[in-house]
């Protein structure tokens, strides 16, 4: 059963991967709502939440998730890859705030959220929260590797 919901989500995944490449979150909104929901029930599973825990949790969770998928992830990384030396000051210094803004919002959510997640879960279970997204997004990252290797 674990195995069934892991290949759902990790499919829906390649699907908002593939499809939301303009980074427009209102582009495909009941797709990224699917893609909560399954995230929210592998969460559910790796917590062993319960069903009146997991009804208070779920719209904690989906507006969590919504501010998340809002900040634009592509900032926070082009830094590492850019070629430093091709770029201007004023790129330079421009490329530097929009990372500093988006991982400076990405901190901002992430600390709002521990505080409502605190009202109904345990400070270890949100650790697991963290973690389980990690794991996720690691599944989903091997699972599109290998789909664009064997291309």
């Amino acid at each position: 059963m674990r195995q069934i919901i892991k290949l759902q989500l990790i499919l829906v995944f390649l699907l908002i991967g593939f499809a939301s490449g303009a980074q427009n979150g209102d582009r495909f909104p009941r797709l990224r709502e699917r893609i909560a929901q399954a995230k929210l029930r592998e969460i559910g599973v790796s917590l062993k939440l319960d069903q009146k825990t997991l009804d208070r949790f779920r719209p904690i969770y989906l507006n969590y998730e919504r501010e998340i998928t809002a900040v634009n992830f592509r900032k926070i990384g082009k830094l590492m890859r850019v070629d430093a030396d091709s770029l201007s000051a004023e790129e330079a210094d421009r490329l530097i705030v929009e990372q500093l803004k988006a991982a400076k919002s990405m901190v901002e959510i992430r600390e709002k959220y521990y505080y409502e997640f605190k009202k109904v879960l345990q400070p270890q279970q949100v650790i697991k929260l963290y973690q389980t997204e990690a794991e996720i997004r690691k599944k989903v990252m091997q699972e599109i590797r290998k789909r664009m290797n064997n291309r």
